[in-house]
């Protein structure tokens, strides 16, 4: 049925519409003023404090490391390769708290590094701890903040924490000044190379179907200045060549070490014997503390652990 003003066919509505009977813009909500129809609504800024978590503690440029318990300021060379700032991966966020790690002597150096000593041209390496290094600028309450997260007692307890891992490992000692001396690769040697083997030779005997029936360790009579030598030195065997050219190693980067190879001045690359019979040593004290015994086996070699 049809309406007052309603059009009664499809040509009425056409002529309609072309004689401007029908609005032809769109209608605003009759109860908002100044509305346009047609203009999105202003995009929210998200980048600003609003966006930032209530339960972080960080101010801005710092953020919040779950390793060490504090806020640390962010470090550019952490962000990814290309300059972006985009999520780490799982192999850099692993490799970041490896870094971290006061456990490991990786870590450690890492914590070390920032207390060397200046010993004018000596080949020493001290360290002491400084409570000024790692302390944020007293600005904006940083001062405060750190107070919060422990300060210098925090500092002073990953300095403790990194100088143990290396005494631990036998790499270091505390000096009677109070200072911290890490060795370089030839004072290690030197106060390792007198050391026993320890039980490195097991024999089986007796048993039945490949079951020994007793254990017997006997100690090994040699020294670690002994082994490492055989190492260096091995007796030549028949038919055996010199070997490849010694290629570029990378090794050396931590603190306490030095690289494996030296270059003369042709640019023939050699190998560092000091360095090489300091880290031979370093292998099989580190297989006795981890092992319980070398490792090593006169006339082979290491047999594991390496």
């Amino acid at each position: 049925m049809a309406t007052p003003n309603m059009p009664s066919s499809a040509q009425d509505i056409i002529n309609n519409f072309l004689s401007g009977g029908y609005a032809s813009e769109a209608q605003a909500n009759p109860y908002r003023v100044d509305v346009d129809p047609f203009k999105l609504p202003d995009p929210v800024d998200s980048s600003g404090e609003d966006s930032k978590s209530p339960t972080d503690p960080c101010p801005e440029g710092y953020i919040y490391d779950p390793v060490i318990k504090s806020c640390v300021p962010i470090d550019e060379s952490e962000q990814s390769s290309d300059g972006n700032n985009e999520t780490p991966t799982a192999d850099e966020l692993r490799y970041n708290q490896m870094k971290r790690d006061n456990s490991t002597i990786f870590g450690a150096s890492n914590t070390l590094d920032d207390y060397l000593i200046d010993t004018r041209g000596s080949d020493d390496i001290l360290l002491r701890f400084d409570p000024s290094i790692g302390s944020p600028p007293p600005i904006f309450g940083l001062g405060l903040l750190d107070t919060l997260f422990g300060g210098d007692k925090r500092r002073e307890d990953k300095f403790n924490e990194a100088m143990q891992t290396y005494t631990d490992a036998g790499y270091a000692k505390k000096r009677n000044d109070g200072t911290f001396q890490v060795y370089n690769p030839q004072q290690y040697y030197n106060t390792v190379k007198d050391n026993l083997l320890g039980n490195s030779q097991v024999t089986l005997s007796g048993g039945y179907s490949g079951i020994p029936q007793s254990v017997s360790v006997t100690q090994s009579p040699l020294t670690v200045e002994q082994a490492v030598e055989s190492v260096m030195n091995p007796t030549p065997q028949s038919g055996t060549s010199e070997g490849s050219p010694i290629a570029e190693d990378l090794t050396g980067g931590l603190l306490g070490t030095s690289p494996l190879t030296t270059v003369d001045s042709q640019g023939n690359r050699k190998r560092n014997d000091a360095v090489y019979r300091s880290n031979v040593a370093k292998n099989i004290e580190r297989n006795k503390r981890n092992f319980g015994n070398s490792r090593f086996k006169e006339g082979f070699g290491f047999t594991g652990g390496r």
